[in-house]
């Protein structure tokens, strides 16, 4: 069975869910397959995994009436019946993917027509991609309540991916990665997990707010799109300029997205401007991304926290 790799989203994370720009990218170090159990140490995961998924399935036999993307839910029923499970090194709740790695991997193995769709995928249209798109959102809300889709999406396609306004999804081209470059995108390990649904939910009610809405559009999908635009062109002087104000809209309006004990460490690099650091995903916990054109005085400022680039140009 194919094996998926999780993802990140650099930037669009909640904006994305408003009309915002997104950009993801591959992230190879962790992946996940769908398989059977092969040892005895292996069986107690897997009967865990194989509850989560035959949870799933519910989901989809309620939620997933498009023939558009049909998938075979006898084959999965019967492949469930004899211990099917999802191998996965994908941290959960930590922001790169572990349920959109989930949907992919249920969805490439059960699609009617599977070999056909993989070749499509090389062309596919932008109506397709839609269609694509809002079906993936479906079915990835079993877990997380509200899902833009974009996860296994880009985790199918398995390229950088930017997202224009939820009308437009392209393929782009990132900046060269040099292993001796300058700017650096790094994740930080919280340690912590996250409840995203959760998180989401609380999102969504303060977006309830008229003024909240108003710097939603102005502030947060504004320095969004700008980061990302100035990301892909390679303008590092408005890239940072930009990146400050989305991490200080973060800290400011944001604050029940980000872990209290990281708030002060998120503060210092505002301050220092040695670093920006900003929540990956849904936030809450998990991982959150950092970037810098200081390497070595951020590893120093960061020294007790578990930090690992991902990205280098």
């Amino acid at each position: 069975m194919e094996r998926v790799n999780s993802k990140i989203l650099v930037f669009g994370e909640y904006s994305v869910l408003h009309n915002g720009m997104a950009l993801t990218i591959p992230f190879s170090k962790f992946s996940g397959k769908l398989c059977y159990p092969k040892t005895v140490e292996e069986s107690a995961i897997a009967v865990l995994s194989n509850k989560g998924i035959r949870e799933f399935f519910k989901h989809i036999l309620e939620n997933h009436p498009d023939d558009t993307f049909k998938l075979n839910v006898n084959q999965l029923s019967q492949e469930l019946d004899k211990g099917l499970f999802f191998r996965s090194d994908i941290p959960q709740g930590f922001g790169l993917g572990s349920s959109g790695a989930l949907v992919a991997a249920i969805f490439l193995r059960y699609l009617e027509k599977a070999g056909d769709f993989k070749d499509e995928l090389k062309h596919l249209t932008m109506d397709r991609v839609q269609s694509l798109k809002s079906t993936l959102g479906s079915l990835e809300g079993h877990f997380h309540g509200k899902s833009s889709g974009i996860d296994p999406l880009s985790i199918i396609i398995n390229e950088p991916l930017l997202l224009k306004a939820n009308k437009e999804i392209v393929r782009v081209d990132i900046p060269a990665y040099d292993e001796n470059g300058k700017n650096v995108l790094f994740l930080l390990n919280t340690g912590m997990a996250r409840n995203s649904e959760k998180l989401i939910k609380q999102f969504n009610t303060a977006c309830e707010k008229e003024d909240f809405q108003q710097k939603l559009q102005t502030k947060l999908i504004e320095y969004a799109n700008a980061g990302i635009t100035d990301f892909l062109k390679g303008d590092t002087e408005n890239f940072y300029l930009n990146l400050e104000k989305l991490v200080r809209f973060q800290l400011d309006e944001m604050d029940y997205l980000i872990p209290k004990k990281y708030q002060s460490i998120v503060q210092q690099g505002l301050e220092t401007k040695d670093y920006y650091l900003k929540i990956c995903g849904s936030g809450g916990g998990g991982y959150m991304i950092g970037f810098t054109q200081n390497w070595e005085e951020t590893q120093q400022l960061l020294k007790d926290e578990d930090l690992e680039i991902f990205y280098r140009f």
